[in-house]
């Protein structure tokens, strides 16, 4: 319990040493002001379940923030579609300064994430047995001499081997 306080106040002590170290940097430039350098996203495309990136670059800048989310990357950022809302803030912090952009995002496509099997027939299975090698070592005298593969013996002749998956997002369809 004291080390999640002590990582979490870690974590914020770090922070606001970066935010500290850009504050002084942008303190001895003659132009204060936030420019927006590049902001890209994109908005076609989006399925329900997906994620969005945002590459974007401002100059002046101390921290970031997204919805409720602050950051300090200054260049691109991977957000999942399911955790923010369709619409939301970019707040950018300068020097004594704010800058906020609205970003809007509206998933048109979905895609069906149901169950599905896959059956694989006619597959032949050939199982090698290799010796496990000598040690020469004097301390070391390991005690396995063989392994072997058991497997069940059947009748079938051609065995099928079913797959079972799980709900995917469109980043894994892709």
């Amino acid at each position: 319990m004291f080390s999640h306080y002590l990582t979490y106040l870690l974590e914020k002590i770090g922070f606001y040493k970066v935010v500290i170290a850009r504050f002084l940097i942008i303190l001895f430039r003659r132009n204060k002001k936030i420019e927006l350098l590049h902001l890209e996203y994109d908005t076609e495309y989006l399925f329900d379940n997906s994620y969005i990136v945002i590459n974007y670059r401002f100059r002046n800048t101390i921290y970031y923030q997204f919805g409720n989310h602050k950051t300090l990357e200054k260049k691109i950022k991977i957000l999942n579609l399911k955790n923010f809302e369709n619409e939301f803030e970019l707040k950018v912090y300068g020097f004594f300064r704010k800058e906020i952009y609205k970003l809007k995002f509206e998933p048109k496509l979905t895609i069906e994430t149901s169950n599905f099997e896959t059956k694989f027939s006619n597959l032949k299975v050939e199982l090698e047995q290799q010796l496990i090698p000598k040690l020469n070592h004097p301390l070391f005298y390991p005690r396995i001499k063989r392994l072997f593969i058991k497997t069940p013996k059947t009748n079938v002749i051609n065995p099928t081997i079913n797959i079972k998956t799980n709900i995917y997002n469109q980043n894994e369809f892709i």
